[in-house]
This record gives structure tokens, sequence and C-alpha cells, in this order.
């Protein structure tokens, strides 16, 4: 695959959801080595700065509520009475992949992770763009459709381990004037000492809107609950 530098930046005007706060409610299907979890998620988000979550569903995810800064995960269980802090380290580690605040907002929006960068390497294949994006060991190529400049798809490869992450965006419906995907895939393959492994996420947004007022994200963790 040939890559260059041209068209340029200017005229590669992906389309990037824009909104101060935005509320959103999703079913989701979790795929993991054995176990299957489905459930209904609450969220809400403000611009580069929080991501709330609130979930129900089947006993494993009953009562789960969770807060996601630009530096940690909380995350607290009702039923359990019990909670959990996580540094991004730590949740990188548990997926033995790099993720942090950037890559989950883009994830539920449907955004480039990194945007438009310097020396990236733009290849125009068909009917999209394909712009490759270096981060040291974090190779990223974006697809993006060249009709309606919105993000169809990511495949991020941390290239020392060859763990992958791979989105998938389709079913593009109006919001507020902006095109935004209400149905998302997420596929993430590690390697560890087990071999391969396989993490698969469907989401299906069901109702989605954008506020300018601010929004309140309760969250608070009970003296009597026991950090787990």
């Amino acid at each position: 695959m040939v890559f260059n530098q041209k068209p340029p930046l200017d005229d590669l005007d992906v389309h990037q959801l824009d909104f101060n706060y935005l509320t959103i409610k999703s079913k989701i299907e979790l795929d993991e080595q054995h176990k299957t979890t489905k459930a209904t998620v609450q969220l809400r988000l403000k611009k580069d700065s929080v991501i709330w979550f609130n979930l129900s569903g089947t006993l494993g995810v009953q009562g789960m509520r969770g807060l996601v800064t630009k530096d940690s995960v909380y995350i607290i269980n009702r039923v359990n009475k019990e909670y959990s802090i996580y540094s991004f380290d730590d949740v990188s580690k548990e997926f033995n992949f790099p993720i942090d605040f950037e890559l989950i907002q883009s994830m539920i929006v449907g955004n480039m992770p990194k945007g438009n960068q310097k020396g990236q390497m733009v290849k125009k294949q068909a009917n999209q763009y394909i712009i490759r994006q270096n981060f040291g060991d974090i190779l990223i190529d974006n697809y993006v459709n060249s009709s309606v400049m919105k993000l169809t798809e990511v495949q991020v490869t941390e290239k020392a381990t060859e763990n992958s992450l791979k989105l998938l965006y389709k079913n593009f419906g109006d919001l507020n004037g902006q095109a935004f995907p209400y149905s998302a895939f997420v596929s993430l393959t590690h390697y560890n000492e087990f071999g391969e492994l396989h993490t698969e996420l469907v989401i299906d947004h069901q109702k989605v809107e954008t506020e300018d007022k601010p929004l309140k994200f309760p969250f608070n963790i009970p003296k009597k609950y026991v950090r787990k």
C-alpha cells in the first residue's frame, strides 16, 4: 500500500462530531473468552473531560456505575458494595493494549482517535481515504468515506506485540445536522502466555442527544464500600 502526504491536510476535512455535552442510551453485547454479557448502558459525556456511565441488565453488571476522567477509571458495584479505581496504565495492562481517555471517547462518538496530524500519510483507495499515523510504537490507520468525510473504520496496532484494536462504524443518522454512527463494532486482539485472545463489543445506540447546558455526573463512593 503506497501512501503519500497529498492531498494536503487542509483538503482532508474529516468530520469530527462536535459537542459540549452528550447523553446516550445504548444496548451492548460484550463477548470475551467463553463469556457473553448483554446490558443497557446510560452515558453522559463532557467533551474531552469526563465520561459517566450506568449499567443495567444481567447479574454481572447490575448496579454498576462508572466515571472516566482524563487519567483514571472509577467503578462502583452497588450490588456487592465495592469499588475499584484504575489508572489508564492499569487498564492498558488488563487488556494488554494501550488505552486512554481520548481513545474511549472517540470509540463512543466515532471520531478519529488522534485527529489530523502533521506528517500523517494518506492514500486514496476507491471511495475512501486511508490516513496512516505513527505514534512511536503505535500505528493507526483511519478509513474515511470520501463522499461524506466520516470515519468508518479504525485499525490500531501495537508494532512490538502485534496486539490490535479494530473499530467499525455504520448506521449513520442525523444528530443536529451532524452524521453520527448509531452502530459500532469493537474488536480487540491481544497475545499473552496462553496465546491469542479476542474481546468483541457490539454497540447499538438507541437514543443520542447533544446538550449545551452542563450535565450532572452523579458519582460518589459510600464510606462502607470496600475497595476491590
